[in-house]
């Protein structure tokens, strides 16, 4: 009689003992649930799918062809005097063709936008470098 007595006080004791583990753990699992649903927004709520960097790309590119548009309009309708420079006007003439082909680099830039074309926009954009240090180095003075 013993031997069940202390056989059964033994079980009821170590399932209090293992109902307070189990508690102890669902409490440090809730806990670490919580930090590892934080980790994963910090890590992954930052990478946007493909179609959302796509969509960034097209937004990018059409702000660049905006940028150069505007440029090449400004540049195209100033004044001689406007120019700041003392200018032959066959240099005026040049100026105002690298302006035109900043603005066809641009029309280029949104075909190619509106076209999810991304993988061609590095060499555009290297297109555009070397036309601007061309005039650059043409017409731009040294302070």
């Amino acid at each position: 009689m013993l031997i069940i007595l202390i056989f059964v006080s033994s079980g009821c004791v170590s399932k209090e003992h293992d109902n307070k583990k189990a508690l102890k753990h669902m409490i440090q699992s809730e806990k670490l649930r919580l930090l590892m649903r934080e980790l994963d927004m910090v890590v992954y709520e930052r990478q946007k799918s493909e179609l959302d960097r796509d969509k960034m790309r097209k937004r990018y590119m059409l702000s660049l062809g905006d940028t150069l548009k505007h440029l090449s309009a400004e540049i195209e309708n100033m004044s001689e005097s406007d120019l700041g420079l003392k200018l032959t006007q066959e240099d005026i003439q040049e100026y105002k063709r690298y302006a035109k082909n900043l603005s066809l680099d641009a029309d280029e830039i949104y075909d190619l936008a509106h076209k999810y074309e991304f993988e061609l926009l590095n060499k555009k954009l290297e297109d555009v470098k070397v036309s601007c240090n061309a005039c650059h180095k043409q017409f731009r003075k040294e302070l």
